[in-house]
């Protein structure tokens, strides 16, 4: 596995897992950092690629101290199943 790469072209994190691309859409919204939509390829999923993604992120949105607005439903039920990301939530979610 190689680290996240911020891909500001297309407006997403990426992250290469087994020699697969898996990554998170964003935008950028009054300095809060809006998580779209993750995307894991169908031969990786079930193996723990999404989680590993997510960690990846909320982690680098936690070391830039942004706060993250989650419109993904697999990134809200990450933050849910792992508390110590629920800090990072803006308050205007």
């Amino acid at each position: 596995m190689t680290d996240l790469v911020d891909n500001t072209s297309e407006h997403r994190f990426e992250l290469m897992q087994n020699g697969q691309k898996t990554f998170v859409d964003y935008a950028n919204k009054d300095g809060v950092l809006v998580l779209l939509h993750t995307e894991v390829p169908a031969s990786l999923r079930g193996q723990g690629a999404g989680s590993r993604l997510a960690r990846a992120v909320l982690d680098a949105a936690r070391s830039r101290k942004v706060k993250v607005s989650i419109k993904c439903d697999f990134l809200q039920n990450f933050i849910e199943k792992h508390p110590e990301y629920k800090s990072l939530v803006s308050s205007q979610d």
